[in-house]
């Protein structure tokens, strides 16, 4: 993503849910500000129900040919029931494209994400059914800790433009690219912007003690470096952060998250995914997995520059002619 100007290439994973409906208006509503290219995207996992519902022809083509009119057949129902989806939501002014995978969903965006280079993936979590829900957000969970590129988990049954922006740092590279992009959204859509660092063990430089001012505590002296290096972080974001509301807090990093999230009404919350060293994919720490399963508002997360996920490319082409 470009800070200044947004997103380039965002693709909408639908399972035609109420939440997946909110995340292509996400998608239609960024897409009119930044000119961004949006692709509609349905992942057929269960393939039992796609061979019951095919037709006669396409069965016998799975079975004994070349199982091309069968795979034609199936993209060409889910293409037509995404079209519908988007002319119902009004997306007129913004050209979409529509792409029908076969496979396991957080797999096959994950591919889609490696072959075509989007800067953004928006999906829905809490499907319309127990098992759905079960299933969408372990999609979700995958695609935070998994997907190489930006990913914006829209939990709500509609949501417009962000009212309240609330970004988490840790002063890393990765978080200040989830503050850039929580930021710019702020901005679009005139939200409020919430900055929060959570001091924890981690923060407290390890010579902090021999250095302490005469008649300082510990504890405000933890305090005074962390006001520093927030004012060293902001400076490093060189955009205008004067409207911004800034927060330093002391806790377990979800929890303080999750609490200043509730506590300013946040629809959404931006924050980084840092992996840790020499094995791929894994979070360090389980925060913003924390965060995903326990705050009722959308999220953003952001992977490190250069992240590399586990799941290996694929070495064909995902859209067939």
């Amino acid at each position: 993503m470009d800070a200044a100007h947004g997103f380039r290439k965002i693709l909408v994973a639908t399972d035609f849910s109420s939440p997946a409906e909110a995340a292509l208006r996400q998608a239609i509503w960024l897409a009119r500000l930044s000119g961004a290219q949006v692709v509609l995207a349905h992942v057929r996992g269960d393939l039992r129900k796609v061979v019951h519902s095919a037709s006669s022809k396409a069965k016998l083509d799975l079975l004994l040919g070349s199982g091309d009119q069968f795979e034609h057949e199936v993209r060409q129902r889910s293409d037509a029931r995404m079209r519908k989806m988007a002319a119902d939501l009004d997306a007129s002014g913004v050209e979409i494209r529509y792409e029908t995978l076969l496979g396991e969903p957080f797999v096959e965006i994950i591919h889609a994400v490696q072959q075509e280079g989007y800067d953004l993936v928006l999906a829905g979590t809490r499907g319309l059914s127990a098992w759905q829900e079960f299933f969408v957000g372990s999609t979700a969970k995958r695609l935070v800790g998994k997907c190489p590129s930006s990913v914006w988990i829209v939990k709500a049954e509609y949501v417009g433009p962000p009212r309240v922006v609330l970004a988490a740092t840790d002063f890393s590279d990765v978080s200040r690219r989830a503050v850039q992009e929580g930021l710019w959204i702020a901005q679009q859509a005139s939200a409020d912007f919430h900055l929060l660092h959570v001091i924890d063990a981690s923060d407290v430089p390890p010579d902090l003690v021999d250095h302490l001012p005469e008649g300082s505590t510990l504890r405000q002296a933890i305090d005074e470096e962390a006001k520093s290096r927030m004012g060293d972080f902001l400076r490093s974001l060189d955009c205008d952060t004067s409207q911004s509301h800034i927060h330093l807090s002391s806790g377990t990093p979800w929890k303080e998250i999750k609490r200043l999230g509730h506590e300013y009404h946040a629809d959404l919350i931006a924050m980084g995914t840092v992996g840790r060293s020499g094995i791929k994919g894994v979070l360090l720490g389980s925060t913003a997995e924390k965060v995903l399963g326990s705050c009722d508002c959308s999220m953003l997360t952001v992977n490190p520059e250069g992240f590399e996920s586990p799941i290996s490319p694929a070495s064909w082409p995902l859209h067939p002619a």
